[in-house]
């Protein structure tokens, strides 16, 4: 698999003083869009807050200047597909979740995880579109990493995992064609590769490469470097209306395995455990898209979701003979589980989830038990 191609983006840098109360020691890079005055998503801004120095500091870039790179690779892979990719199509072609093509090149070029790299760099991951940003806050500056032109097929998923011991990214990427076959039927496999790169421009090492799913939207690699977690957000709907369970595929890097598992309504995130290396925890955020009307985005610039029930959080114990199920949480009003942290705290090992609209679960990691619920005001 080629190297990354990369480009520099023009931004614009703003500084800005945090109040003097919020003096800790820790440091954040928050990603989002912002709007023009002629549209909702016209800019992509990066916060990165400082808390131990109580300064901070905004990136701006244009939005146009994140999809422009990807049109091309979009419109010939739609193309296959008998799909329009044009601005008279822009309102009545549909794509995935019954999305037209403006909501379907928001929801792919929207910023989504943030990755911290050291030496205040990360790196932001977009939905699933054909590159990531590196932001370097010392230099103030943003580089743009894009799949190979002659990879003309390739998206990247929304996450990458860094290796500090060795300075490797594993990242996720997925043919584009195949997962615009899925319009017509959601059924099909995607051709997928998860990869490790490094930023000085070597070539990427191929990880693993089938068939599996689109939207891959996590990956994490436990502590003995054993095994690699990579899960799809799928939303698809089957000829009864109900959501295709997403695929979790596990991988034994060491001995040449893996498993998939198709458990989860839509799997979205995992996380290994603090103190086991082969348990690992699985969201089911239970919630689809659903396409919205223009005006609704234009003024919103988000997307419409529809619950399907409470949302839950699956243990699972990766043994030699595969992945075992071994606990489940849930609760009568967790909705939309957006992600999670497993850690520990006072000789106690806890999740805490996030929930729609305002509210954090804590759960017991041992048992799966609730313990309480936060508000966030």
């Amino acid at each position: 698999m080629n190297r990354m191609k990369l480009k520099h983006l023009k931004v614009k840098v703003k500084e800005f003083s945090l109040p003097v109360n919020t003096v800790m020691d820790t440091s954040v890079m928050i990603p989002s869009v912002k709007g023009v005055w002629w549209l909702k998503y016209g800019e992509h801004a990066y916060y990165f807050m400082n808390f131990r120095t109580s300064k901070g500091l905004c990136l701006k870039l244009s939005h146009h200047a994140i999809m422009k790179p990807g049109m091309a690779r979009l419109k010939k892979c739609a193309t296959k597909q008998g799909k329009l990719v044009s601005l008279l199509s822009s309102f009545s072609s549909r794509f995935h979740y019954g999305f037209n093509l403006l909501e379907q090149v928001m929801l792919m070029t929207v910023p989504h995880t943030v990755t911290p790299i050291g030496n205040n760099r990360f790196i932001v991951n977009l939905w699933s579109w054909c590159g990531y940003l590196l932001i370097d806050t010392d230099n103030k500056s943003v580089t743009y990493h894009l799949v190979d032109e002659k990879d003309d097929d390739s998206v990247l998923g929304s996450q990458q995992w860094y290796d500090s011991e060795k300075g490797e990214l594993y990242a996720m990427s997925y043919s584009l064609s195949d997962s615009l076959a899925r319009i017509d039927d959601p059924t099909k496999s995607v051709s997928l590769k998860i990869f490790k790169h490094r930023l000085d421009g070597e070539e990427n090492e191929i990880v693993w490469s089938g068939e599996l799913a689109d939207y891959m939207h996590d990956i994490i690699i436990n502590k003995s470097r054993q095994y690699c977690v990579a899960c799809e957000l799928g939303m698809y709907i089957d000829d009864q209306q109900n959501i295709i369970p997403s695929k979790v595929i596990i991988i034994d890097i060491k001995n040449n395995k893996k498993w998939v598992l198709d458990r989860f309504v839509v799997a979205a995130h995992a996380c290994f455990d603090p103190d086991n290396p082969n348990i690992v925890y699985f969201s089911n955020h239970n919630f689809e898209f659903q396409h919205s009307n223009l005006l609704q985005l234009l003024k919103k610039g988000s997307y419409s979701v529809k619950f399907r029930g409470p949302a839950s959080i699956y243990k699972y114990e990766i043994t030699e003979e595969g992945p075992r199920e071994i606990g489940m949480f849930t609760h009568e009003d967790f909705y939309r589980l957006t992600n999670m942290h497993v850690f520990n705290h006072k000789g106690e090992r806890m999740i805490a989830a996030m929930g729609f609209p305002d509210e954090v679960f804590l759960v017991d990691a041992d048992d799966m038990s609730f313990i309480r619920k936060i508000i966030v005001e």
